[in-house]
């Protein structure tokens, strides 16, 4: 059984020899044998490209020598000041023995109601500013300043010349830095009913369009303590009188 198996397929690869043959010398006639060599060895260099590919998936990456920092301005980080700057470096070397109690905060449900699902949008609020309901304002995490915008100071009846100097430059609003024209301390309140907070916070200010009137950021959203939740467009933290909800107004950010 073994014999006969063995002489099958000798003649089954020397007819695979002949027809290859024959197809290689009707290529030459036709004029067509360069074509099928270069392509042959266009998709040899394929494969061998492929398993370099996949050789190479189990090695570990290379660790990049470059680096990209963030840009950052405002008041975050310690101040503007270079002293101010270097003491707030320092506390990050000095561990606490104790920390804070820290309340339970937590979104359920009801959080998301009213809320179209598979969103993308921010969070945009309304806040109760120098004594006007300041609409429009954008939550942003990522920001380390707290933004005014030049059409919205105008519009609360604030004046330049009651501006403080902000010496530094602004990154991230635009294409090009920014210099602002100033900054200015403003009370500010979240949450309403009982359940609020009124902070004192620093302004920048700033003469760029933008769809917003204000921006707050995290030195901020660090000094309220709140807990955001994006899916649900909904931010919370702890008062004197429990937990405050400000929902974000998704209509809103949607225009």
């Amino acid at each position: 059984m073994s014999t006969v198996s063995t002489i099958n397929c000798m003649d089954i690869l020397q007819m695979i020899v002949i027809t290859k043959k024959n197809m290689i010398e009707k290529l030459a006639r036709e004029g067509q044998l360069d074509r099928y060599l270069m392509e042959r060895s266009d998709n040899q260099g394929k494969r061998k490209r492929d398993d370099e590919e996949v050789s190479q998936r189990g090695q570990p990456p290379q660790m990049p020598e470059r680096h990209v920092h963030m840009i950052v301005g405002g008041f975050a980080g310690g101040g503007v000041t270079k002293s101010s700057r270097k003491r707030y470096l320092k506390e990050f070397y000095h561990i606490r023995e104790k920390t804070p109690d820290l309340p339970t905060i937590s979104f359920t449900k009801e959080d998301v109601q009213g809320i179209a699902p598979g969103h993308d949008d921010p969070i945009v609020i309304t806040m109760i500013f120098a004594n006007v309901n300041l609409h429009r304002t954008l939550v942003d995490q990522g920001s380390s300043a707290n933004i005014l915008f030049k059409l919205a100071f105008d519009k609360l009846g604030l004046e330049e010349k009651e501006l403080k100097s902000y010496p530094d430059t602004l990154f991230g609003l635009r294409d090009t830095p920014i210099k602002p024209l100033g900054f200015t301390s403003l009370y500010t309140t979240f949450g309403k009913g009982l359940k609020l907070k009124t902070l004192s916070i620093d302004y920048i200010i700033v003469d760029v369009a933008s769809a917003y009137n204000a921006l707050i950021g995290r030195s901020t959203l660090n000094r309220l303590g709140a807990i955001i939740l994006t899916p649900h467009l909904c931010m919370k933290f702890s008062t004197q009188e429990g937990i405050a909800t400000i929902k974000g107004d998704q209509k809103l950010a949607r225009k």
